[in-house]
């Protein structure tokens, strides 16, 4: 995993209006949080990190007066509709000190049970790992290549590489081949149809 450079002023004021006008001028604000650390405001340029939300990116952020400080992304907030970055929370490691991550879970090979007639159903995309910021893996492989008609891999099936520990439950079901569902219609009577659950608005700072 390498490291990213990235410029960023500090913020003296915090509350919504000041994250308003920031906005109102392309930038957004942010909080490097850290162990034994006060809560640092920050204003990014997100045009600068766009590239980086997707990965567990390590960026060396060179604070505007005050020095370079090592961090990962622990959250961004978007805009519910337009996708816009709102906010971004930074957490401050330590190179020589274990993080907790999540990593993507990438599929390989062709399952026989496809051939067969069946369909490779993904259920776990992401695993929780423990690790040294520079070890973190891109994504994890789980090969399919031996998977048959109702047979599936799980999270102790998965052999992570030294130095990795994965978190995840070993119980939990990464990826399985199953037959198709017959399709239908509309539910008959006696059916129950659950209503989607309705997510609360996310907090703004």
């Amino acid at each position: 995993m390498e490291k990213v450079r990235l410029a960023v002023q500090p913020r003296e004021k915090t509350g919504k209006g000041v994250a308003r006008k920031l906005r109102q001028k392309g930038l957004v604000p942010a909080v490097l949080y850290g162990k034994g650390k006060e809560p640092q405001a920050l204003v990014v340029d997100p045009q600068e990190v766009r590239n980086y939300l997707a990965g567990n990116t390590i960026f060396d952020l060179e604070i505007e007066g005050l020095g370079k400080e090592t961090a990962l992304i622990k959250e961004v907030q978007r805009d519910a509709i337009s996708g816009d970055i709102k906010h971004i929370d930074f957490l401050h490691i330590t190179l020589d000190e274990k993080v907790t991550v999540t990593v993507p879970v990438t599929l390989v090979g062709d399952a026989p049970g496809a051939r067969e007639g069946g369909v490779v159903q993904q259920l776990l995309w992401e695993l929780e790992v423990e690790c040294l910021p520079l070890e973190i893996p891109e994504s994890i492989e789980v090969d399919i290549s031996n998977l048959s008609v109702g047979e599936s891999l799980s999270v102790s099936d998965v052999k992570a590489a030294e130095g990795i520990e994965i978190l995840t439950s070993p119980e939990e079901v990464i990826v399985t081949v199953a037959l198709p569902a017959a399709t239908g219609g509309e539910a008959t009577e006696g059916e129950d149809v659950t209503e989607p659950e309705v997510v609360g608005d996310e907090t703004e700072e």
